[in-house]
């Protein structure tokens, strides 16, 4: 089932690509995409569609990244 995700990104964010991803606690991504940030009434807005067919419900954690810049990590609740 893909979805698309749809994200206000944090004051300060650049637009362009990046990359997305929800690892498992081992460190293996569950879920990979690719989304295009672009700024949207004066805020930075990534979106990607993704394949969520493998996550169950359940808190996760969605890894994002630029390129060259370090993950950041945001808590997500998939219903």
């Amino acid at each position: 089932m893909s979805k698309q995700l749809v994200m206000e990104l944090p004051i300060g964010s650049k637009e362009g690509i990046y990359d997305l991803a929800f690892p498992s606690e081992t460190g293996a991504q569950i879920v990979a995409a690719i989304g295009a940030a672009k700024l949207e009434d004066h805020n930075v807005v990534l979106r990607a569609d993704l394949d969520v067919s493998g996550l169950l419900r359940g808190v996760y954690v969605l890894s994002l990244r630029q390129l060259g810049v370090e993950w950041t990590r945001y808590p997500v609740r998939v219903l």
